[in-house]
């Protein structure tokens, strides 16, 4: 049997911050109330329900493609839910960290929503979206939300791999950029590259 490669996890390792992120996430799913479902989001697209299906979803796709699926086996349908977001979120992360415990697969390729691109990278991009609808949920629900600059600094870099041009077409994805300052929290430079408005 093949030895799996698994050394400590350090904080340059892009599995460090997805896991803080993870765990953040999850204290604020489980801080949402039931009568906040409907409530809207900084995310337009999203009320507080469906923010949660999607992050439900984003845990998934990374479980998924840990193991060597492809992303598209996970569909808004299959994780829509009614309540119990906290504790699908838990277990979709478990399985997303199991999945990606052999640190050579940060250095594979794989297929995603927006190009076929290293595990590294790929777990860096999806810290910066599940960093970025963290904020997204906290700010609808009330609740704080505080993630250290240094798990962050990776996912920064590739959320800005997403080009700042062209977003006044309305196929784009993301609002345009909204700049906090060079002095804003991490966190807050992710969120306003993906265009939400955290500037003062």
């Amino acid at each position: 049997m093949t030895e799996t490669n698994t050394p400590e996890i350090t904080p340059d390792d892009p599995r460090f911050g997805l896991a803080q992120v993870v765990s953040s996430m999850r204290g604020l799913i489980d801080g949402v109330a039931i009568d906040q479902f409907d409530e809207s989001t900084p995310c337009a697209d999203f009320t507080v329900k469906d923010l949660l299906d999607h992050c439900n979803l984003v845990m998934n796709r990374v479980a998924v493609i840990g193991n060597g699926g492809h992303w598209s086996e996970v569909t808004d349908e299959s994780v829509a839910r009614e309540d119990g977001h906290g504790e699908a979120f838990g277990q979709a992360a478990h399985a997303s960290m199991h999945a990606w415990t052999d640190s050579t697969k940060l250095e594979q390729l794989y297929e995603v929503p927006w190009g076929e691109l290293p595990g590294g990278p790929v777990l860096l991009t999806y810290t910066a979206e599940l960093a970025t609808h963290a904020w997204d949920l906290a700010t609808a629900t009330g609740q704080s939300l505080e993630i250290p600059d240094e798990v962050l600094h990776g996912a920064l870099v590739a959320a800005k791999m997403l080009p700042d041009e062209g977003r006044e077409d309305p196929e784009f994805p993301f609002d345009p950029v909204v700049d906090p300052g060079p002095d804003a929290p991490v966190l807050l430079q992710i969120a306003g590259w993906l265009g939400r408005q955290v500037g003062e």
